[in-house]
């Protein structure tokens, strides 16, 4: 079986978009998501790929040839790489076995081959154990099913969200004459931003389109922007008309939206709404801390591309059956693999965040006391050290001179009266505060910090900001710092 080099340049296109640089007679060369290089003779009898080491694992229709005779002049400007001593290549012998080994190449990964980092029954004991013993404290109630208790008072929306969605996108109209008139994209557009009405109890939350915090974290603004832009418009409806009423090659479109700058999130959620047996939405930094839990060896953040995608997809399914296990279930749907590492996610977050108990007076309270006491112990400790090592001496620089302006005691109360002001978020920012505790984000840990620079440590002059906030603040100006912060917000200065 032989493929020819123009099936095979029109699958690479697919897949990579243009050409790295403009194509000769002889050679054309693409660049991958991940940076790397590869490319092909046009006018040779079968498909033959330059590549950048390593070498694949064993692929179904793909053969390494022992010499890689990359001594064409035409390997030149971006393709530079493919004229070293260690460049490699290989001959493909059909559409199938260039999708496997551009799936590898370009992903990193070939699902065919390479085995999904996975969890033993044993394992899971301890992970299923860990998850009863959160869900219990959040919700009173240990897991029973998918279907009642916590799960599905968080969870149980994803379908129904999924079918509205479809109907808002209304595939079923769209025709071939539609790609690049704007009515595909304006139709997605529609599935994305939904927001709870009169009529309807759902919003989305798999991925963030509001523009909340300007439009440059808009998780669908490669959608928002192709609206206006000729080309990129065409290029966008035609892979959206492939991936819902084509039959396309879902691995190609994905890395090709992608390449194209579209977000993790964005990409696995238009795949969630084609086909909810097969593919999940995905939050990166969430599915990581819970995979890390896990002690699976595995993420996400900042990865997109099919092959993790894959492979994110293959570790949800492999949950599964243990799920299934250790719950006593009878069937555990993909779905509902995905909801479980959700859970767990969320529920870490908030232990860590001194938010996972509800109290009986205030049930959105959540707050852990004693991760609590030790941050504002950890905070008068930093005062102390300051105070200590800042009474005006000169080292590299000259250091201000800063003054506790009260006992240790008071200082404690007037950081526990402080956290609770401002409800136990940062005064700059209103991001929640995480409270120490084994997996508490360090950025996110309250930090003491002097309204003006220049004054002391005294009532009136402190407020409790996140770490991160803390550090870049410095000894800034505190009005200036707070205009710049709503700036970045896209909001005016009050």
């Amino acid at each position: 079986m032989t493929l020819k080099t123009t099936e095979a340049e029109r699958l690479l296109t697919t897949r990579f978009g243009e050409p790295v640089k403009a194509p000769t007679d002889y050679v054309v060369g693409f660049r991958t998501g991940t940076g790397k290089v590869l490319a092909m003779h046009r006018q040779a009898s079968e498909t033959r790929i330059w590549f950048q080491p390593p070498a694949p694992p064993s692929l179904i229709g793909v053969k390494l040839l022992a010499e890689p005779n990359n001594g064409n002049s035409n390997i030149n400007g971006p393709l530079l790489p493919l004229t070293r001593s260690d460049t490699l290549r290989a001959e493909i012998d059909s559409v199938a076995a260039l999708q496997r080994f551009i799936d590898w190449y370009g992903g990193g990964l070939a699902p065919e081959t390479a085995a999904s980092p996975t969890l033993r029954p044993f394992d899971f004991k301890a992970v299923f154990a860990r998850f009863q013993s959160l869900v219990t404290e959040r919700s009173g109630h240990p897991f029973e099913t998918f279907e009642d208790g916590l799960a599905a008072s968080w969870e149980n929306y994803k379908p129904l969200l999924r079918d509205h969605a479809l109907t808002l996108m209304r595939a079923d109209t769209w025709d071939e004459t539609s790609i690049g008139s704007g009515i595909i994209l304006q139709h997605v557009i529609d599935a994305i931003e939904i927001q709870k009405d009169s009529r309807t109890n759902l919003t989305n939350n798999l991925l963030f389109w509001q523009n909340r915090y300007g439009h440059a974290n808009r998780e669908h603004r490669i959608l928002l922007e192709a609206l206006h832009t000729s080309r990129q418009r065409q290029e966008v409806e035609a892979l959206l008309f492939g991936l819902y009423r084509g039959d396309a090659d879902d691995a190609a479109i994905f890395d090709r939206l992608a390449g194209m700058g579209g977000k993790y999130t964005l990409i696995a959620y238009l795949f969630f709404l084609k086909n909810m047996d097969r593919y999940m939405p995905i939050q990166p930094t969430g599915f990581d801390r819970a995979f890390d839990m896990m002690g699976i060896e595995f993420s996400t953040l900042r990865k997109c591309s099919w092959g993790n995608y894959s492979t994110y997809l293959a570790i949800l399914d492999s949950l599964r059956p243990l799920i299934a296990q250790e719950a006593k279930l009878a069937s555990v749907q993909l779905v509902d693999s995905h909801s479980f590492v959700w859970i767990l996610a969320s529920l870490l977050k908030r232990e860590a965040a001194g938010q996972l108990t509800v109290s009986s007076d205030k049930p959105s309270d959540g707050r852990v006391l004693g991760s609590r006491e030790r941050s504002i112990i950890a905070m008068r400790g930093s005062v102390e050290n300051t105070v200590k090592g800042s009474n005006g001496q000169v080292v590299e620089r000259l250091v201000k001179n800063k003054e506790l302006r009260m006992s240790l005691y008071e200082l404690e109360v007037t950081i526990a009266r402080l956290l609770d002001i401002q409800n136990n978020c940062c005064a700059l920012t209103g991001i929640h505060f995480q409270f120490h505790g084994g997996e508490a984000d360090q950025n996110l840990l309250p930090s003491l910090d002097r309204i003006d620079s220049n004054g002391h440590y005294e009532v009136g002059n402190l407020q409790v900001v996140c770490q991160f906030i803390n550090f870049w603040k410095s000894d800034g100006d505190n009005e200036m710092f707070a205009q710049l912060l709503m700036l970045v917000r896209g909001q005016e200065a009050i």
